[in-house]
């Protein structure tokens, strides 16, 4: 299909900056995708039948990112692949070598959120708004809360965010609403 919409496959490679470039707008893509979807499949039926079978670990590691409903992986990969052919639909401009980047880096970082550690190297330690491992682990404590796959924008905007800090900042704002010093 993105072949249709004009996806490059032979060379010159396209310049490094234009993968980069690329790679990161299909991360904004993919992470309002999986964040509205991995919402909606925790609601009521969706989570009973379909997502569940990924909560079965609450302490997660590296491949359980992987495991779960092939209705779950499905809907979800919508999101890791359609981004891309839309651009391509969009721009007529995508190679088959940043897809081939794009699905790599996706699944390094899924696995990365669900590893249970935050590496020294883990994108978290530069770009605040990165999501990481410890914002993902929260969620697999809780079941609910921290929606989004690599950022935490959409969770903070929606006020989704999950743990301990996350309840105090609410406090907080329920507090200032009320009149109250907030100690």
């Amino acid at each position: 299909m993105a072949v249709f919409f004009g996806m490059g496959t032979g060379v010159p490679f396209p310049p490094l900056w234009k993968i980069a470039f690329q790679i990161a707008i299909f991360f904004v893509m993919e992470d309002t995708w999986h964040y509205w979807t991995h919402r909606m499949f925790h609601w009521g039926p969706f989570y009973k039948y379909i997502h569940k079978i990924h909560h079965q670990y609450s302490a997660p590691f590296g491949l359980a990112a992987e495991y779960a409903s092939p209705i779950e992986v499905m809907f979800l990969g919508m999101g890791t692949v359609f981004g891309p052919v839309a651009w391509c639909g969009m721009t007529g401009d995508l190679h088959i070598l940043t897809m081939y980047l794009w699905i790599v880096l996706r699944l390094f970082q899924a696995i990365d959120a669900h590893s249970g550690y935050e590496f020294p190297w883990s994108l978290h330690h530069f770009l605040p708004f990165w999501a990481g491992a410890q914002h993902h682990d929260v969620h697999h404590e809780r079941f609910i809360g921290n929606y989004g796959s690599s950022f935490r924008w959409w969770d903070y905007l929606l006020d989704t965010e999950a743990g301990p800090e996350a309840a105090k900042k609410r406090r907080e704002r329920a507090d200032m609403r009320k009149g109250k010093k907030v100690q």
